[in-house]
This record gives structure tokens, sequence and C-alpha cells, in this order.
């Protein structure tokens, strides 16, 4: 595993979508699942660390798109761990209850609508039925997983998403919020997925204000210790 501070990690070698890992007393904390088949990997970046799956105690899924969600069946039956989502949308979406919310083909342009069409719809469709043990909403202290630890609504790239917010340590977990390229630099969530992309550009503007030193997202490298001054450059530029 990736060592981003003390107690936080992040599993190496997934297809698709960043998984970190919360040390806590009495066990551990994933955030997000990974794409569906990541069950395998997850276990075995796990035992290199010396722990195992039955360490797994919660599982907070920051939005219920597939490449987030995707494994969290597989590690709900597997560990038993506690599943944390948000009471807006995505908790109804992990139960089996509702479809994710897909952005309308008439405020894509060309290249999105293909994307959308071919990629994501098909795999935002992904069927899972999990039960969902608490429902977060914005400012829900979670200490059992991270002393200090706040949810922070996040919304645009899905009606739910929400972030988690440990301000002693300035580590926010940003789900979709923003993507990183392999270079760095960071870009707006993908149109395609996002049904609403002027919140979007509003949460990460929430997000700039908040002073952010290390931001784990879902996608690219976690930016470790300098992530505010580039979220509020980015957010300027949105303006």
């Amino acid at each position: 595993m990736q060592h981003i501070m003390n107690g936080i990690y992040m599993v190496e070698g997934l297809r698709l979508g960043n998984v970190y890992v919360i040390e806590a007393a009495d066990g551990l904390t994933l955030v997000d699942t990974s794409v569906p088949g990541s069950l395998s990997r997850i276990e075995k970046d796990l035992r290199s660390a010396g722990r195992k799956l039955s360490d797994i105690k919660r599982i907070l899924i920051t939005h219920a798109h597939w490449d987030h969600h995707g494994s969290l069946a597989e590690l709900k039956e597997a560990t038993g761990a506690r599943v944390y989502a948000h009471h807006r949308c995505e908790s109804a979406i992990l139960r089996g209850k509702r479809k994710p919310v897909t952005p309308p083909y008439s405020q894509l342009g060309g290249l999105d609508r293909v994307i959308a069409a071919a990629w994501v719809r098909p795999r935002l469709k992904f069927n899972l039925s999990v039960q969902v043990d608490c429902k977060l909403k914005e400012g829900d202290r979670l200490d059992e997983v991270l002393p200090g630890l706040t949810v922070v609504d996040i919304p645009g790239h899905s009606p739910g998403q929400c972030g988690f917010w440990q301000p002693e340590h300035r580590l926010f977990f940003g789900g979709d919020l923003l993507m990183r390229t392999p270079w760095g630099r960071f870009l707006l969530p993908m149109a395609a997925a996002t049904p609403d992309m002027e919140e979007a550009k509003r949460s990460i503007r929430k997000v700039a204000e908040m002073n952010v030193a290390t931001l784990c997202q879902g996608h690219g490298k976690p930016c470790i210790g300098n992530a505010g001054s580039l979220i509020r450059a980015f957010a300027d530029k949105l303006r």
C-alpha cells in the first residue's frame, strides 16, 4: 500500500478508482471500493502490509458510481463491514432502489455524448443491492473512523457525493470532486458522468476555501502537502 500519512494509505495496483485505507484502534476503514472484481487486489495489498480482509470494519462510499462501489457487495459479504453512504440519492442506489443520475445528452458535446452512450451509461447501470448501515449528511462526525473526520457535501458529479474532511491534518477524501492527470494537473469531473457541472464547480469552490493540505481523490495520485494552493488556483479559473 502507498503510505500517505500516519494511518492513511492507498491500495496500489487497481485498474480504475482509488481505494483508501484508514487505520483505527478497532480495525480498518475503506474509502470507496473501486470497480467490480477488485476484492482480490485489495486483499493482496492488505496482506502485504500485514493486514487481512477481516480487519475491515467500515466502508465509506463517496458517491454511487460503478468505479467507486463496484466491489462493495463482495467486500460487505466477505467482511461484514458497516457501509456508510449519503442519504441523498447514494444510499438508495447502493440498496438497489434507484439508478444513478446521468446528464441528458442535450447538455453534452459530441464526444461526451459518445463517451456517455458507449462507456458511462452502461456501467452506471451496474446493479447491486447492499445494506447501508449509516446514512450520512453534511456535518456528521465519524470519530470512530478517524477523530475529527467530518462529512462534507460536494454534489454535482452525483447528487449525493460527499467528501470526508479531517481539519487537524487538513486531509480531504474528495471522491470525484476533481480528476488528476498523471502529470499532476487538475481537471473537472468527467462531463459524460456529471449531471450538474455548475453544481460541481460550486463544490470545487467550496473545497478551495477549506485550506486542504492533502487531497485523496478518486482518480489520479493523491495530492500530498500542497493541495490547497492548487485547488484554489483551479477554482479561480472557473470564475
